[in-house]
């Protein structure tokens, strides 16, 4: 019996995409030995959630157990847009991944005897990330004149790419925020050492006018932070940012090294209904959109009724009125639903930005927030073209919802 992994997923694997194990066994083909299969254990914070066995499939070199863990694996992946406190670090765990342990042993039958499995002859670790690749260079990445080779394109947008920085692909040189907006980011620690934030508040030539800093403590790789200015004020233990304040950068260090800048301008919109999108950006990082123009509402409503005969037996008279008046319901509505839908109008944005918002509008988890709290909202838009500013010009972004709380009217 001797069980050895071949090939498994890299580090810092999808796991939507496929997570292949390929094993090998010195019992294969083996003489008196029958019904031959591989078994995979897959454990998920110790407990064991599966077991598959496999045959072994045949190839030029020799035969094989082939197993796909992703399909167990990405089922303990949960929802972590979890906001909580008044600094700017408002969430740190792991929940961006799903830590697992993959055990290959065999089954099989010798000398005409029963079948026998054997378990963990072999076994790895593995962390599989909850983000999905691009189609190949959908974002253009760098500012850069100088095509890249497509695989170059590919490779920089994988996740591990973005480690001990921002895990976002818009543009973050020109972010527009109004003053008292949550605006978060997630930030993608891998490497330890001792972290510290920076806040810098510059005026319209971009000069820095004031600065504050102090340590962060990460729990984990996935660290949400709100940059509204009031957690950042909270941060700094004093005012730095007003709503006076023309902008404003946001960074960490660790030791010489520097994350990317957030670069915020504070800007206000007096004249429409504003609403913020927070949602899930294909690194798996939570990303802020706003929208600040002409925002619509609409409803639609799903009746359940029934008909009957409006002449009614009252004592011993048939009538279509009762005594109030009243003619009688021919048609009774016994249950209403409301569903409310938007459709959402943003400020003018850049190429890159539109790009980056292809991830909105395919999103798997969406939050429309209003007055502080925090609707699930579908994306309701089924078609995405994408634009150019070589052809487009100046551009805005629309899109429709469709808010995830109904409202039923009063049931008869």
């Amino acid at each position: 019996m001797a069980i050895t992994i071949q090939s498994s997923p890299a580090p810092y694997s999808s796991m939507h995409d496929d997570l292949w194990y390929v094993s090998s066994s010195n019992l294969v083909n083996a003489a008196g030995v029958t019904a031959f299969k591989f078994v995979y254990d897959v454990y998920v914070n110790g407990a064991q959630v599966s077991r598959t066995k496999v045959y072994p499939s045949p190839s030029a070199e020799g035969s094989y157990g082939v197993f796909n863990a992703s399909p167990m694996v990405r089922a303990f992946v949960t929802n972590y847009f979890e906001p909580s406190g008044s600094s700017i670090l408002v969430a740190s765990n792991d929940k961006i991944k799903v830590n697992s342990t993959i055990q290959v042993g065999e089954e099989y039958a010798s000398g005409g005897g029963n079948l026998i499995t054997y378990t963990n002859l072999a076994s790895g670790a593995l962390s599989s990330y909850n983000y999905y690749p691009p189609l190949f260079a959908d974002i253009l990445f760098v500012n850069s004149n100088t095509p890249l080779v497509l695989s170059d394109y590919y490779d920089n947008l994988l996740l591990e790419n973005f480690t001990d920085d921002w895990i976002t692909e818009r543009d973050l040189d020109n972010i527009t925020i109004e003053y008292g907006d949550n605006f978060y980011a997630t930030y993608f620690k891998v490497t330890a050492g001792t972290y510290s934030a920076w806040i810098e508040s510059v005026n319209e030539s971009g000069a820095i006018t004031d600065t504050a800093s102090g340590n962060i403590t990460f729990s984990g790789e996935m660290n949400l932070f709100n940059c509204q200015a009031g957690h950042i004020n909270t941060f700094a233990g004093r005012t730095i940012i007003t709503e006076n304040t023309y902008g404003y950068n946001v960074y960490l260090k660790r030791g010489v090294a520097i994350s990317r800048k957030l670069q915020f301008k504070q800007k206000c919109y007096p004249k429409y209904k504003q609403y913020n999108l927070h949602f899930l950006n294909r690194l798996g990082g939570w990303d802020t959109m706003k929208f600040a123009l002409v925002n619509k509402r609409s409803t639609s409503v799903q009746r359940a009724s029934y008909r009957r005969n409006d002449w009614q037996l009252t004592g011993n008279t048939m009538s279509n009125i009762d005594s109030y008046n009243k003619y009688n319901e021919t048609t009774l509505n016994y249950a209403i639903q409301h569903k409310d839908m938007f459709h959402l109008i943003s400020d003018w944005v850049s190429q890159q930005d539109y790009e980056w918002l292809a991830q909105l509008f395919a999103s798997t988890i969406v939050y429309m927030e209003v007055q502080g709290a925090y609707f699930p909202v579908t994306i309701s838009s089924t078609n995405y073209e994408y634009k150019l500013e070589s052809s487009d010009k100046l551009f805005n972004f629309e899109i429709d919802i469709e808010v995830g709380k109904y409202i039923t009217s009063q049931f008869r």
